[in-house]
């Protein structure tokens, strides 16, 4: 079934021969679904807004934006773009293509051309599997989505919310800004030089990103996450679980941490504001300084060591001889204690070239 919904015109810029304007179309298709099956779109002639619905049918809005000096020439071009669905036996083929009776020139030259934009808004099952590759430069929306996701893709900006996967999401689109919102799963993101926000998000499974050089910001979420960044920054606040970092030149800024913290850079500093239930903190960097701010009440080993830098502990502590061995004897700029009761060990921070502070909060803190 299709709908034309509505033709609108506006104008988009003058010259002194004639008035080119921008025209738009918007047609809605009701795709109905024989069998569960995954959907696969390839998509690079627009944005894509997909919502995951609760309805056995796929419905499909195609936008269709063109300059040109007439509504009849308009017409005439989107004439040429349709809504192609295909069911196989392994998914469910979506994408915009000609029609019949176009000839392959006029092919090239709509290919080739820069004055028509189709963007998409399509409603589909939500526990279905979902694979989209993007067009360069594009915007990808995806919302209420249960089902496993794949995401190819360059120079794009993705935005995801309110998805609970009960598959892994993949998600290979270089030099993509990307936003995780209210959102459980499990996978990996390779992002490239572009920011990643994770809001709400709970990668209780395990989540891996794989980033270059731009900062990694964590909000008020939980679960095991682990990220590579090249020199890009990790800014986290209110995580609870097991939090991974690995950088050659990124820092790393925690606070409001409970669970455990790997932190390993070699030129970024490290800052680190642990709440009541931290377990681990393990924070290696070779030429910067690290401070980790715990609770008054905090209680655990420490193992501390600076080869050039000082190394300051505000708390009380005990120090506990250590066995010699063949290497000879300890590092002067080293400090092995406890602080309380307990003995594990609950802080490592190893720096190099820089000092290492650990640092007791203010009551109430």
């Amino acid at each position: 079934m299709i709908v034309l919904l509505r033709l609108s015109l506006m104008l988009f810029f003058v010259n002194s021969a004639h008035a080119v304007q921008s025209y738009e179309e918007a047609v809605e298709h009701d795709l109905p679904i024989k069998k569960s099956l995954p959907l696969y779109l390839q998509h690079r002639l627009g944005n894509v807004t997909i919502q995951g619905w609760v309805q056995d049918r796929i419905r499909v809005t195609v936008k269709k934006r063109v300059l040109a000096d007439s509504e009849a020439l308009a017409k005439k071009e989107f004439d040429k773009l349709d809504l192609i669905s295909l069911e196989t036996s392994n998914d469910i083929e979506i994408r915009i293509g000609h029609k019949q009776g176009v000839d392959l020139v006029s092919k090239m030259r709509d290919s080739a051309s820069t004055q028509v934009q189709v963007d998409l808004e399509i409603k589909a099952p939500y526990q279905s599997g979902l694979t989209v590759v993007m067009g360069d430069g594009k915007t990808l929306i995806l919302q209420e989505w249960r089902g496993g996701v794949k995401v190819t893709g360059k120079n794009d900006i993705l935005q995801f919310s309110k998805l609970s996967l009960n598959e892994p999401i993949f998600v290979n689109c270089m030099e993509c800004e990307t936003q995780v919102k209210e959102t459980k799963a499990q996978g990996h993101f390779l992002i490239g030089s572009k920011s990643i926000l994770l809001s709400d998000v709970d990668g209780k499974d395990g989540l891996s990103i794989d980033e270059g050089n731009e900062e990694v910001r964590i909000e008020s979420s939980r679960g095991d996450i682990s990220i590579h960044s090249k020199s890009g920054r990790l800014t986290a606040t209110k995580f609870d679980g097991t939090l991974h970092f690995q950088s050659v030149d990124g820092g790393a800024y925690v606070s409001q941490f409970t669970g455990s913290l790997y932190v390993q850079t070699q030129t970024g500093q490290v800052m680190v504001d642990g709440d009541s239930g931290i377990q681990t903190v393990d924070l290696d960097t070779d030429k910067s300084d690290i401070q980790v701010s715990l609770p008054t009440h905090f209680t655990g080993g420490l193992d501390l060591m600076s080869l050039r830098g000082e190394i300051v502990v505000q708390f009380p502590y005990e120090t506990k001889a250590r066995v010699l061995d063949a290497y000879g004897p300890p590092s002067p700029g080293s400090i092995e204690g406890t602080i309380g009761s307990d003995t594990k060990i609950r802080v490592h921070a190893y720096s190099k070239q820089g000092g290492v502070r650990i640092l007791r909060k203010a009551v109430g803190k």
